[in-house]
């Protein structure tokens, strides 16, 4: 009989969170739709939220191909490029 461990032999390095930024108010906003049913109405409500509270420059939403994937390089690329502030949308 093998028996075999759960335990990672390599533990992973440790990453920090990202810093905070002081003000949420004026920065562009992106979204990541995952695909799922209905995130995309969840981001049209969490638009009309952040309009109120926090003037946005604007919006930037990427649809992952399927839910079980994840984003392309060039999608992380084009968060990270263009946007202050990121929230992943669920669905269902």
């Amino acid at each position: 009989m093998k028996i075999y461990s759960p335990t990672c032999t390599n533990p992973k390095q440790l990453l920090s969170i990202a810093p905070r930024r002081e003000s949420l108010a004026q920065q562009v906003w992106g979204f990541v739709d995952t695909s799922k049913v209905n995130a995309d109405l969840f981001i049209e409500e969490m638009k009309l939220a952040i309009q109120e509270r926090y003037q946005p420059r604007g919006f930037v939403a990427i649809r992952k191909e399927a839910p079980g994937l994840p984003l392309t390089p060039g999608q992380t690329e084009q968060l990270a490029a263009e946007c202050g502030v990121v929230v992943f949308c669920f669905g269902d």
